[in-house]
């Protein structure tokens, strides 16, 4: 269905006048739409803060919970030289293992009974663990006083603790031993 513009437009009746204010009005509105400020699009600018604020909780959230996180100091620099007090101080590796002894130790010492028959084998194996006690502790003060971490110092540390927690088994043994011994005298003067 075609139509003729022409033909459309001569049966129409055309306007012979434009409306008084009609050139007016026409710059009034051109000049509207020209000189319209069109308002600054700031979307990327709230992307980006968006992205600023993940990122700033993400890293506050990872020193926050960093207690864990598994790093390894090798040796202390001369700018920062932080005061190490125990093996805890150097690396979380060395801080489980030095846990895991004392827990250990303190695990079989809670174990043992003490009887008036064992009460002075028990007071050597005590005054043995208080020396062995000393020695672990001037090893920290060594440790703590030195410039760089030795590797001698931290293996004596652990070779310490090893021999405390044999002390404890080897008291723990003999303490049974002398029980069994005792058990087994009881029941041969019953029979």
């Amino acid at each position: 269905m075609k139509v003729d513009l022409r033909d459309k437009l001569k049966k129409e009746k055309m306007m012979s006048a434009l409306p008084k204010n009609h050139r007016s009005s026409f710059e009034q509105r051109l000049q509207n739409e020209l000189h319209q400020k069109s308002k600054p699009n700031y979307s990327f600018l709230k992307i980006a803060a968006s992205i600023i604020i993940v990122i700033s909780l993400g890293l506050a959230s990872q020193q926050f919970f960093k207690s864990d996180s598994p790093k390894e100091i090798v040796g202390v620099s001369n700018k920062s030289v932080k005061k190490i007090n125990s093996m805890s101080d150097i690396s979380p590796n060395l801080k489980k293992i030095e846990d895991f002894y004392l827990t250990r130790i303190n695990y079989q010492m809670a174990k043992i009974t003490i009887t008036d028959e064992n009460r002075e084998l028990f007071e050597v194996y005590l005054s043995q663990l208080g020396e062995l006690q000393k020695e672990y502790e001037g090893l920290n003060l060594e440790l703590s006083n030195k410039k760089e971490i030795s590797e001698v110092t931290i293996d004596a540390l652990i070779e310490n603790l090893q021999l405390r927690l044999q002390l404890m088994r080897q008291l723990k043994k003999k303490l049974e031993l002398i029980e069994n011994i005792k058990i087994e005298e009881n029941e041969n003067k019953q029979a």
